[in-house]
């Protein structure tokens, strides 16, 4: 059974050693999973419009604001479920690998020379599920956000895996695990108000690698420890990294 303290030494063992490229892979991941984002307060002043009094040219204004806002929505979705959770599967490829070796770079764009369209296509349905669990109000939407955490992990290391088999292999790896993973993530809050307070200084030179670090560790002390209790398990065969799907 895996602890916050075992995961958390490993991880600042795996950041240690091969210190700047995981700097830059979590930059890169932070933000293409919106770590950088900030909620704006955004509002200028009250408008002195009255209802009968907006013009012609401002009823375009806002027409053509809307328009822009809706183009730039389906080039940031495009943008998502073609290059940026593939990126996400290679981000995760390179801390798997972070645990064994020193990775280089290049292992981010993993994703885009092996099983590129299936990749797409699970983590495309690993998002509409997502999506429709949480139309039945937040809390669901959370726990299959924790019962599907293990997914890009799962095609890191499985990148040819049926899309369904991942979801699945993601929810049973995951049983009986989601507290304890919600547990870890609130252990970082003091960490995410430290970079917040530096305004991402420390988020980016500490705290997004040593956090994603961790995540990896828990995916691998999940798969080790959970290897023999799960139907179409991993190879186990510490030689072989990968950790192969036999479905």
């Amino acid at each position: 059974m895996w602890t916050r303290a075992m995961l958390k030494t490993n991880a600042r063992a795996a950041l240690t050693k091969n210190y700047v490229n995981v700097v830059i892979a979590s930059l890169i991941f932070a933000f293409i999973s919106g770590a950088f984002s900030t909620s704006s307060a955004g509002n200028r002043g009250a408008s002195s419009f009255a209802t009968g009094n907006i013009s012609k040219e401002f009823i375009a204004f806002l027409t053509m604001l809307l328009g822009i806002i809706i183009i730039l929505g389906i080039i940031w979705m495009l943008l998502t479920i073609f290059v940026f959770n593939p990126l996400n599967v290679g981000v995760q490829k390179f801390f798997i690998e972070n645990h064994y070796s020193n990775p280089r770079l290049s292992s981010l764009l993993w994703a885009f020379k092996t099983s590129y369209a299936n990749i797409v296509k699970t983590m495309f349905l690993m998002h509409v599920y997502l999506i429709l669990w949480s139309l039945l109000f937040a809390i669901p939407g959370i726990i299959k956000g924790y019962a599907y955490r293990l997914v890009p992990f799962i095609l890191a290391d499985n990148p040819d895996m049926d899309p369904d088999d991942a979801i699945t292999l993601s929810r049973e790896m995951m049983n009986g695990q989601k507290f304890d993973a919600f547990v870890l993530d609130l252990s970082f809050i003091l960490w995410w108000l430290l970079s917040g307070i530096t305004f991402n200084i420390a988020g980016i030179l500490y705290v997004f690698p040593y956090i994603y670090a961790t995540d990896a560790e828990l995916y691998l002390a999940i798969k080790n420890g959970s290897v023999d209790d799960i139907t179409g398990s991993f190879n186990n065969n510490p030689d072989n990294n990968n950790g192969d799907y036999y479905g």
